[in-house]
């Protein structure tokens, strides 16, 4: 269903990534963090759990599609904009259900690490 893909060990580690501009399904929101398994977005809307979207990220101007699944979408802190207007932001976790390989290198980069060849 999912890769079991990781960077060489057995846990994955989050990197954050506050810096990239991400696009979730119609979405257009940040980066947070990423692993070799997932990743976890800012929107300004939640998204439906189970879901599969693409997902693009800007990284220096070259985009990078994945296709993803939502495992988890939460709020996050409201934001205050002009005036007395609020509107709330979500915190949308992501897993990778398919990586080619320009996907598994973006990520790779973004980790700091390379993918293990074996997997």
């Amino acid at each position: 269903m999912w890769p079991a893909q990781s960077l060489g060990g057995s846990r994955s580690t989050r990197v954050p990534a506050p810096a990239i501009e991400a696009r979730l399904g119609s979405q257009i929101g940040r980066l947070v963090n990423v692993s070799a398994t997932g990743a976890l977005v800012r929107t300004n809307a939640p998204f439906l759990l189970g879901r599969q979207v693409p997902l693009t990220l800007d990284l220096v101007g070259t985009p990078v599609t994945l296709t993803v699944r939502i495992v988890r979408t939460e709020r996050a802190r409201s934001v205050d904009q002009c005036g007395d207007e609020t509107h709330l932001q979500y915190f949308v976790g992501v897993m990778f259900t398919e990586l080619r390989s320009l996907g598994r290198q973006a990520i790779a980069t973004l980790c700091g690490a390379a993918f293990s060849q074996h997997e």
